[in-house]
């Protein structure tokens, strides 16, 4: 969809948050709402893209490293992590992206057609309070290929 969106330059800034969250919310999280028999507001789920608080009362999407050494995009650099550093931590799925590129805060039309989506721009969080770890890394960029994403109904 991301090609069509750059000819109508609805690629960046607030076009793209006005298309990408509703967007989300419906294909993503109605179909577990539908799945598990559950009903399911935008306000019970954590919005595409939004940083929270706390992800405690929300459904959300976490994401489990499926290898031991990662090798992990965070303060623009690349960085090896293995799964030991996230002990005790939740890892919770923001959005999809590269890293480099940020639809949110504006790219230039020259540049829409480098970006691409097979990493997850991860939040680190504390598993007791589901708040903000406080680690170097609260925010990094992850292969999809090197998760797995379980819908969580939290309540």
């Amino acid at each position: 969809m991301y090609p069509y969106l750059i000819h109508v330059n609805a690629f960046a800034y607030d076009a793209w948050d006005d298309i990408v969250v509703p967007l989300f919310y419906e294909m993503v999280y109605q179909s577990f709402s539908y799945k598990y028999g559950i009903t399911l507001t935008p306000k019970d789920v954590h919005a595409y893209e939004f940083t929270l608080s706390s992800y405690h009362g929300k459904c959300h999407i976490e994401c489990f490293p499926i290898k031991e050494s990662l090798a992990v995009f965070t303060n623009l650099e690349w960085v090896s992590v293995s799964k030991g550093d996230f002990e005790g931590k939740l890892l919770i799925l923001k959005s999809f992206g590269d890293g480099v590129n940020f639809l949110t805060g504006g790219i230039k039309k020259e540049q829409a057609a480098q970006v691409h989506f097979n990493y997850a721009e991860i939040e680190i969080v504390r598993e007791e309070t589901g708040s903000k770890s406080g680690s170097e890394f609260e925010t990094m960029y992850i292969p999809v290929k090197d998760l797995n994403f379980v819908f969580i109904a939290d309540d």
